[in-house]
């Protein structure tokens, strides 16, 4: 809206859906587009100059709602990946509000000043779509508060736009409309901020609206970082997202990497054509972390959804080194690990005192990652100390070849569905066989996983595997014991 709608227009702006929201402004782009080809108008070179930064402002908002409904679409396939960046919000929102108010010639004032966890991009556009929003309801004035409270920070937004319908608060607060922001058919609430809430629930925060007298209030909700919630003991009040029994909490989690107390077990990775396994059959080994109760999924996921993710993978980095006490040379060392721990600055210490070239960095087939350009920086620079990537868990799910080959593994680990599933093994062999094909040509080695049968071990012989793992030739277990085992 322009400076010069009255504050009754304002008051009563009319619902818009998200379409409407590209197509009010894409029509007004066309039409000083119009304008400004149109030879037969005589308009001064100030006018024109009007014109060109009006198309230019016009562009943008379109873009910014093209790009709103781009993010939709990933967050509702599940391709957006979250860091967990100590943010410091005041400057981060002052960065924002500084373009903001260049754009639209409004006024913001900001208060307070508190470090969250979460993914400086994404919380910079989630800002950015809530200030964007204040605007479509005609707001010319916000007022910023960022704040403390138990375990979280809160980034207050109050406006001086339109008033915001009941039902329209109830509507966004719906889970039907988590994700859906091309769909979305509120009210003066745009899709921008329908994106906002969707990114910040998955940082473990949340986005709400509501309304006091003639005031819009936005409260953007986030974790707060350690170092802001830490308490006069150094403990951390924040407990587990997931208040089910025997699950981890995040102290339990800080406990744990404060104490060193992870354990390490290692499976070995033999050569399918020995038929059994034997000191001379194995490759190498893969190590898995073990906690004090519940899954090792739960407390990875407790602790990637609490801010210490990076923390706890290092961690099992750093033990499954520690414990790698093989008296083989030859045989390799297999770490799992995300793409943020592939790119943290940590992930050299954490593998010191090992060969690099011993070293196999297992990176899952469904890890989301945001530009393979700067994963394969960090790929390169690790091989050119001799350390080796492995694509894990390959036909888990859809099987991205473009994944694989922007990687350039050297290794690629064939999931235990494709082993193990019975009701569609033609589909499987021809998977498998296709993979193992495509690896030869590109000198991948190609392990399976999961194997459990003589049978499947045939069978994956046939289909031309070479190297797999699994209970056929060993559970996880102390390397120590597996090591006499074989020299026995």
């Amino acid at each position: 809206m322009t400076q010069v709608e009255d504050n009754h227009t304002r008051r009563n702006a009319p619902s818009i859906s998200a379409w409407e929201q590209i197509e009010r402004p894409l029509a007004s782009v066309v039409g000083l587009a119009e304008l400004l080809r149109d030879k037969s108008r005589d308009a001064s070179a100030a006018a024109r100059n009007e014109m060109i930064e009006q198309l230019a402002i016009r562009a943008q908002a379109v873009q910014h709602v093209v790009d709103n409904v781009l993010v939709s679409t990933q967050l509702a396939e599940g391709e957006i990946e979250f860091d967990s960046d100590t943010v410091e919000l005041r400057q981060l929102v002052e960065s924002v509000a500084q373009d903001w108010t260049l754009t639209h010639g409004a006024r913001v004032t900001i208060s307070g000043s508190v470090d969250a966890i979460g993914d400086t991009e994404w919380i910079a556009l989630a800002v950015r779509n809530l200030f964007e929003d204040a605007a479509t309801r005609g707001s010319r004035s916000l007022d910023v508060r960022i704040s403390e409270g138990y375990s979280k920070v809160v980034v207050q937004i109050d406006d001086d736009g339109a008033v915001i319908p009941r039902d329209d608060l109830e509507a966004f607060e719906s889970p039907h409309h988590r994700h859906q922001a091309a769909d979305w058919d509120g009210s003066v609430l745009s899709v921008g901020a329908v994106v906002a809430r969707s990114l910040v629930k998955g940082m473990g925060g949340d986005v709400r609206f509501f309304r006091t007298d003639d005031v819009n209030t936005c409260e953007l909700i986030l974790r707060r970082s350690q170092e802001a919630s830490r308490g006069k003991r150094g403990q951390l009040p924040n407990r587990a997202l997931d208040p089910r029994e025997n699950q981890p909490t995040r102290d339990d989690i800080l406990g744990l990497l404060d104490e060193k107390a992870i354990s390490m077990v290692y499976q070995s990775v033999v050569d399918l054509r020995s038929g059994s396994i034997t000191s001379s059959s194995v490759i190498g080994y893969e190590s898995f972390a073990r906690f004090p109760y519940a899954s090792p999924m739960d407390w990875f996921k407790v602790a990637g959804s609490t801010g210490v993710g990076a923390d706890l993978e290092l961690l099992a980095l750093r033990a499954g080194v520690e414990g790698f006490t093989t008296r083989d040379q030859d045989a390799f060392l297999a770490l799992n690990l995300s793409n943020a721990t592939l790119l943290s600055p940590r992930l050299t210490q954490a593998l010191e005192g090992i060969d690099p070239g011993r070293v196999v960095l297992e990176l899952s087939d469904t890890a989301r990652i945001r530009s393979y350009e700067v994963t394969r920086r960090a790929v390169d620079s690790l091989r050119e100390r001799g350390v080796r990537l492995a694509v894990d868990d390959v036909g888990a799910g859809e099987i991205d070849m473009w994944h694989i080959l922007r990687l350039d593994p050297e290794i690629v680990k064939l999931d235990r569905h494709l082993v193990a599933d019975q009701q569609n093994v033609r589909r499987n062999n021809a998977l498998i066989r296709g993979l193992t094909t495509m690896a030869n040509d590109l000198g991948i080695m190609v392990i399976a996983e999961a194997i459990e049968t003589e049978a499947e071990r045939l069978r994956l012989l046939e289909l031309g595997v070479e190297f797999g793992q699994g209970y056929l030739f060993g559970k996880p277990e102390p390397l120590q014991w597996k090591t006499r085992v074989l020299s026995d």
